[in-house]
């Protein structure tokens, strides 16, 4: 199975963790499960490329983390989605909808070419 760029995984992760927070709080490992899960295995994060991408959304005031502890469970650092987050979450969409049409219109002139 191809990897998947690092440019390309660089230029969505922000994107891709706002979104798996929309659902609900959660902390890095659900997120690092959900990925994988989302891309059927072929896109797995490690703690090394993730926390610091939660680091700088977090100075970004993307998102807030805060401690959960649970009766019997170690304490865990959540992560929740905040305003600015929100409105990056929408200006992305928008960005990446615009990408994929270009692409798709390159692709699709491409293919009836042939």
């Amino acid at each position: 199975m191809r990897k998947i760029p690092k440019e390309l995984m660089g230029a969505s992760s922000i994107p891709i963790i706002l979104s798996i927070l929309q659902d609900d709080d959660t902390y890095g490992y659900e997120i690092m499960k959900r990925l994988k899960e989302l891309s059927g295995g072929r896109i797995v994060w490690k703690e090394g490329s993730l926390y610091p991408v939660l680091k700088k959304m977090e100075s970004l005031k993307y998102i807030k983390s805060y401690w959960n502890v649970k009766q019997f469970d170690r304490p865990r650092k959540y992560y929740k989605v905040l305003a600015q987050g929100n409105v990056a979450l929408e200006e992305s969409k928008e960005d990446w909808a615009l990408m994929q049409n270009i692409l798709e219109g390159l692709w699709t002139a491409q293919t009836s070419s042939i």
